[in-house]
C-alpha cells in the first residue's frame, strides 16, 4: 500500500516512517519464521490436551508420534510418582516472568501463552540462551485457552499485567471476569488456584469482588505487594514467585507504582 497522508488526523506518513514500519513489518516476520522452528513454541497445537507435560519433555517428538510419550518419566525420588506441577502464564507478553520461573523452580512444568507472538519471541529467545527444558509457549487466543488443556490438567494460573479493559462493554475481554473464570474451571486441578498482579487499582478491586461473586476463596489480597511491610509477610514461595518481575512491573517499580495482588481458589 503506498504511503498517504492520513486523511483524519494531522500525521504525515512520511518516508523514513513508512520505511521504518516496513522494516518493523519484516522483523515482525522474520520472528514469527524463527518461532515456527522453535521446538518449545507451539501455535495452536492438535491433540495437546492432556498432553503439556509430555510435550514439554519431548517437544522434538510431533504429538501423533508413535513414540511420544504420554507423560513424562518421573524423577527418580523414594516416594510414589506424583506428576509434576504445570503452572500456565496468561497473557505473558515477553515471556520473561515464565521464564524466570522455570529458572527458580525447575522441578516444574512452566507454560507462557498469549496471541502476540512478536512480544514472545523475546521469552522464546531468552529461553533457548538458557538452555531451560520445563518451558515452553503457547501461541493462541486466550478465549480459546480451554480447546487445549485436559480437565484438571493445570495447578496454577498466573495473570500477569492484563489489559484491563476498562469499558464496560469490554468486561468479558477481561481475563479475570466471570466469563473467563468458566474456562479456567475447566482446566485447573481442584486443589488448584489463580493468581492476578497488576498496577491497575479499579482491575484489582473488580476482580477480588467478581472472584468472591464466583464463590472463589481469596486467600490472599494485597496492596502494594512489594512494600516493606508485605515483604516481610510474604511465605518462602511467594518470596521466589512474586520476586520474579515482569517487563511492566519492572517499569512501573521505577515509576514508584505500587504493585496490586490477589490469589484466589474455587471451592
Amino acid at each position: 500500500m503506498p504511503c498517504t497522508w492520513a486523511s483524519k488526523t494531522l500525521f504525515a506518513y512520511t518516508p523514513a516512517f513508512c520505511k521504518n514500519r516496513l522494516s518493523v513489518g519484516r522483523r515482525k516476520l522474520a520472528h514469527f519464521a524463527e518461532m515456527a522452528a522453535m521446538p518449545r513454541v507451539w501455535e495452536h497445537p492438535e491433540h495437546s490436551a492432556g498432553r503439556w507435560r509430555a510435550m514439554l519433555a519431548c517437544p522434538i517428538t510431533p504429538l501423533d508420534s508413535p513414540d511420544h510419550p504420554s507423560s513424562p518419566l518421573p524423577e527418580p525420588h523414594d516416594g510414589p510418582a506424583v506428576p509434576q506441577k504445570l503452572t500456565l502464564e496468561l497473557g505473558c507478553g515477553t515471556g520473561l516472568w515464565t521464564v524466570g520461573m522455570a529458572e527458580k523452580f525447575k522441578d516444574g512444568w512452566w507454560i507462557g501463552a498469549d496471541i502476540k507472538g512478536a512480544r514472545m519471541w523475546h521469552g522464546a529467545k531468552l529461553l533457548e540462551s538458557k538452555q531451560l527444558n520445563n518451558v515452553g509457549f503457547l501461541r493462541t487466543r486466550l478465549e480459546e485457552i480451554e480447546s487445549y488443556f485436559e480437565s484438571g490438567e493445570v495447578n496454577e494460573i498466573w495473570i500477569t499485567f492484563p489489559d484491563p479493559q476498562p469499558r464496560e462493554s469490554r468486561e468479558k475481554k477481561r481475563l479475570s471476569s466471570p466469563a473467563f473464570l468458566r474456562r479456567y474451571r475447566n482446566i485447573l486441578n481442584p486443589d488448584g488456584c489463580i493468581h492476578l498482579k497488576t498496577d491497575n487499582i479499579s482491575l484489582f478491586e473488580y476482580t477480588v469482588e467478581a472472584w468472591q461473586a464466583e464463590g472463589l476463596l481469596i486467600e490472599r489480597c494485597i496492596r502494594d505487594v512489594h512494600s516493606p511491610k508485605h515483604i516481610a509477610q510474604r511465605n518462602p514461595y511467594e518470596q521466589d514467585a512474586l520476586s520474579v518481575l515482569t517487563t511492566y512491573e519492572s517499569r512501573y517499580m521505577v515509576q514508584n507504582l505500587p504493585i496490586h495482588y490477589v490469589r484466589g481458589r474455587f471451592l
